[in-house]
Formats: structure tokens, C-alpha cells, sequence
């Protein structure tokens, strides 16, 4: 989590693991729209490969929180693979649903805090095939996901960096 007064000299890995993050915030609003809608677009993999690009790229000082949300995200894809792809898709949201709580703390967007609670509901309402149910929290959540992303975008790159020297490793 960044301090936006510290800019921190930045490497080439710096910047990619800054882009792939919020790549993965752009990702995640057209997939998450699109879950409870019959399409070719393969919106439950592209949720997974959302969260896992801010899985493989956070920067948040605790070294305990971001162990968390990177763990959810992979167990998540484990299960996926191993057949529990619904499994798999909670382990997502909840790497998800978890950064924009952490997004919120910089950014105030009205709503943000829930992002985890609609995603749970989401969750579940694919979960027992409650499509109507769903298609509205895909919507709020994939709106909360499209304004976070543009947040995001209008920052310098080193505000998602912060002061190097506070990462626990």
C-alpha cells in the first residue's frame, strides 16, 4: 500500500508488477459482469486470470494480508483445476473483493467497502442458480470494478509502490 509523498525509485519489475495489478482491475469488471450470462466469452477464466494478475502483483506493506489474498487467489485456481470450479471462483472473489476493501482506504468510493459482500452474494446466488439475483450483483460489482480501475489509471505509477522499506518480506 502506497504512501503517495515517498516515490520510491522504480525498477523494470516495478512497472510491469504495477500494470499487471491494475490490468487485473480492468479485467475483472467485464468478467464479473458477464458470469451469470450465457456467452462464448469465457467470463468465470478471465475472472480467475484477473485475480490472479493482482494476486501476482500486490503491494501492500503486511506481510500477513498480502500472503492472504495471494493464498485465496491460488487455492482458488487449485480447486478450479482439480473440478471445483465454483470453489475456485470464491478463492477469486476473495482476493477481488478483498483489494477493493484495501482500494477503498485510498480512494473513498461510495460502495467500495462492500465490493466483498457483493461478490459473496454473487457467489452464491451462482452457486444456487438465482440468475436474476445475480445478474444485479454482477452489475453493481462490475460498475465497482470499472470506477476503481479508472481511479487506479489516473495515478502515477509509483503511488501503488509506496516507501520500499515497509514491506515485510
Amino acid at each position: 500500500m502506497a504512501d503517495p509523498h515517498i516515490k520510491s525509485e522504480m525498477d523494470w519489475f516495478d512497472y510491469i508488477s504495477v500494470i499487471l495489478y491494475r490490468l487485473g482491475f480492468v479485467l475483472a469488471a467485464p468478467s464479473v459482469a458477464l458470469l451469470p450470462w450465457q456467452s462464448a466469452y469465457p467470463a468465470r477464466e478471465l475472472c480467475f486470470v484477473a485475480a490472479a494478475m493482482c494476486a501476482s502483483s500486490l503491494h501492500i506493506y503486511i506481510k500477513s494480508f498480502r500472503l492472504t489474498l495471494q493464498g485465496a487467489c491460488w487455492v482458488g485456481l487449485v480447486c478450479a483445476m482439480l473440478g471445483y470450479p465454483m470453489i475456485g471462483l470464491g478463492g477469486a472473489f476473495i482476493t477481488l473483493g478483498g483489494l477493493c476493501f484495501k482500494e477503498y482506504f485510498c480512494f473513498k468510493v461510495p460502495g467500495l467497502p462492500l465490493q466483498p459482500l457483493l461478490l459473496a452474494g454473487l457467489w452464491f446466488a451462482l452457486a444456487l442458480g438465482a440468475l436474476p439475483v445475480a445478474q444485479i450483483l454482477a452489475a453493481l460489482s462490475a460498475l465497482l470494478f470499472f470506477i476503481v480501475s479508472i481511479a487506479k489509471w489516473r495515478m502515477p505509477l509509483h503511488f501503488d509502490i509506496g516507501d520500499k522499506s515497509k514491506y515485510e518480506i
